[in-house]
């Protein structure tokens, strides 16, 4: 084998040592010597139907981030396209540990639409942060084009489910730091809902979450809305930029529930109701999705403290105020 320099010789054989396995496919770029060209394994190089008597492969060709980049992704959905190369530069940039992508790519051998998963990280960075070089893996799923989009929904409400509120929110977070605008993340969860399973039965219990995922989805009628099953009787909504107050959105969320009066026996409203909190800002470099997530959860435990049926913003005093109990207990 012939490198092009030894820094790619030197990794390069260490993964080949390192990631012996069946089926791991894995990448290396490095960005000092030819961003465009990308060093990988024989299982790779088979997955892709690559040269297999060459090491050096076209980024432009087959992307090891994104499959056929420019004949599946680029044509069909450039909002994609864009978030990809975006993504990709922050990694690039330093803005982000980890790159991730799940991505389509058409097997001209088999005659189907395969189905990836990428990560890559940077594996060596100069003193200003930015990537040297740059190492991946690329993971086969097993699934079709219906199961793809399948695998984003909750199986009962229709709505994203937890995978897809954790992929989201990592990019709107990375989308709002360079954009310099809001994000907002809604936090909602259905009063005393075991109460009402553990009385009416689980089938009950369905399909009140079912009315009142609709009713959630009836309202974020905004394209900037990414509306979630977060777990059990809980939603989630990402919010992006300031078209709209989130706190008169959360309310509008609130109403909605109300005026559904779905019955519920082992309450004091005897309906069915919604406490929610929330939190924004405009993300910086040291703004994660865990903290959002708390400050929106911390505010939702405050809604129901409060005698539920509300909705409660995150402010600093309510971290003061957990504290304080915390001591207290």
């Amino acid at each position: 084998m012939t490198f092009p320099n030894k820094r790619i010789e030197k990794y390069y054989t260490l993964y080949q040592e390192l990631l012996s396995f069946s089926g791991v496919s894995w990448w290396l770029i490095d960005l000092e010597d030819n961003s465009n060209v990308f060093y990988c394994n024989s299982n790779m190089r088979d997955m892709f139907s690559l040269d297999s008597n060459t090491l050096q492969h076209s980024v432009s060709k087959t992307c090891p981030i994104a499959g056929d980049y420019n004949k599946n992704i680029a044509v069909k959905d450039a909002h994609k396209a864009k978030r990809i190369f975006e993504d990709y530069c922050d990694l690039r940039l330093g803005r982000i540990d980890e790159y991730h992508n799940r991505f389509p790519y058409y097997d001209a051998n088999q005659g189907e639409i395969l189905y990836f998963t990428s990560k890559a990280r940077a594996i060596l960075r100069d003193d200003c942060g930015n990537a040297q070089l740059l190492f991946g893996i690329i993971e086969r799923e097993r699934t079709s084009a219906k199961l793809f989009k399948l695998s984003k929904l909750d199986a009962l409400t229709g709505l994203n489910n937890r995978r897809e509120f954790d992929s989201q929110l990592d990019f709107i977070i990375n989308l709002a730091r360079r954009e310099r605008q809001l994000v907002s993340l809604i936090m909602c969860d259905i009063d005393c809902f075991k109460a009402y399973n553990d009385f009416l039965g689980h089938y009950q219990g369905d399909q009140c979450l079912i009315q009142v995922s609709q009713a959630i989805a009836e309202v974020c009628v905004r394209s900037t809305d990414v509306v979630c099953r977060y777990g059990g009787e809980e939603f989630a909504i990402i919010c992006y930029g300031q078209q709209e107050s989130v706190s008169q959105l959360a309310e509008d969320i609130r109403l909605k529930i109300a005026e559904l009066g779905i019955p519920h026996p082992r309450s004091k409203s005897k309906i069915v109701t919604l406490s929610l909190g929330f939190t924004s800002c405009i993300p910086s470099n040291f703004t994660s999705a865990k903290e959002i997530i708390q400050k929106a959860d911390l505010a939702l435990y405050q809604a129901k403290t409060y005698g539920k049926n509300q909705c409660v913003a995150f402010d600093n005093q309510l971290v003061e105020q957990e504290s304080q109990l915390t001591q207290q207990g």
